[in-house]
């Protein structure tokens, strides 16, 4: 799956956002760097000597700056706690604007409800347990298919993959022979995705690529992919191919993919799961990151039909 590029903040945003004694820390370190060391290093050299002069008359101000961000960034953790971004918890929110309204907190709480009361895991492969996974949990059973195939492979870090979500590796000379990109989509997979999979091929020098869906591919996607060494996998196939596999290969698969909470999406950014949201002015649901507003990531919730 794609994931969306971060915003470039600035270093006091960053700052802002970090705990309170990281700002006061630099503030102190700065001071006794322009106060003291520079000065002493500077001391015997002509031309250093008035430069470390002035910066350390103007330190002052940047200093203070810092200590100001620290104070800011303290007021902001002691009155409005976040939760660790580890913790699948409702999150807290800054503003009385910012708190969701009754019909969010029912469908977050039956929600809930659901994923507590349900205790009976399914007990073979099928289409539709594939297409049941979340993103996260179909590109990580794509990876433990490979890894029980007997073929090193990696996943990619969250944040922006580059197009690629598995790098297989299969002549032992520690570089990538095939990059792999996953879809756990509802809906059919057209040829737009194909065509950026093979850019990517083409930037990292790759001469093979898979492309796995939970779903199916257009007729045009599969005709794109023929020519340029692409080979697709929907998911009847993958279904087909796990099956193939030994029992006690499915099972330990089986276990791995319905672990835990395998169907509310993971937030690509923070990784953590999501919370379902009802969409305002007749627009659809969405699922949406529970670090809102520091994180605000979302991702279209399927639909009945599983589009």
């Amino acid at each position: 799956m794609a994931r969306r590029r971060k915003s470039k903040e600035s270093p006091i945003e960053a700052l802002f956002k970090a705990p309170w004694w990281v700002s006061m820390l630099s503030a102190v370190v700065v001071l006794i760097f322009f106060k003291m060391v520079l000065p002493s290093m500077a001391a015997s050299n002509l031309i250093l000597k008035p430069i470390a002069a002035a910066l350390s008359g103007m330190v002052w101000l940047f200093a203070g700056v810092l200590f100001f961000v620290g104070l800011l960034s303290f007021i902001r953790e002691k009155f409005s706690p976040e939760k660790s971004a580890n913790q699948l918890v409702t999150p807290k929110y800054r503003t009385a604007a910012e708190q969701p309204k009754p019909e969010e907190d029912r469908i977050w709480n039956e929600g809930k409800a659901a994923s507590a009361t349900t205790s009976v895991k399914p007990t073979e492969w099928s289409i539709s347990l594939l297409r049941d996974l979340e993103w996260k949990r179909f590109e990580d059973v794509c990876q433990q298919f490979y890894t029980l195939k007997g073929i090193k492979s990696e996943t990619t870090q969250l944040g922006a993959d580059g197009g690629i979500d598995i790098r297989l590796y299969q002549d032992g000379s520690g570089k990538p022979t095939s990059i792999v990109q996953c879809k756990a989509w509802g809906r059919y997979v057209g040829v737009k995705p194909i065509r950026e999979l093979l850019g990517v091929m083409a930037h990292e020098k790759i001469e093979k690529a898979f492309f796995m869906a939970s779903s199916r591919f257009t007729d045009e996607a599969r005709a794109f992919a023929k020519t340029n060494r692409i080979t697709l996998i929907d998911g009847e196939m993958l279904v087909a191919m796990i099956k193939r596999l030994p029992d006690t290969q499915q099972q330990a698969l089986l276990a791995f993919a319905t672990a835990g909470d395998f169907t509310t999406p993971t937030c690509p950014s923070c990784g953590i799961k999501m919370r379902r949201l009802p969409g305002k002015h007749g627009k659809p649901d969405f699922w949406g990151c529970q670090n809102y507003p520091r994180c605000k990531q979302t991702i279209g919730a399927r639909t009945a039909a599983g589009q």
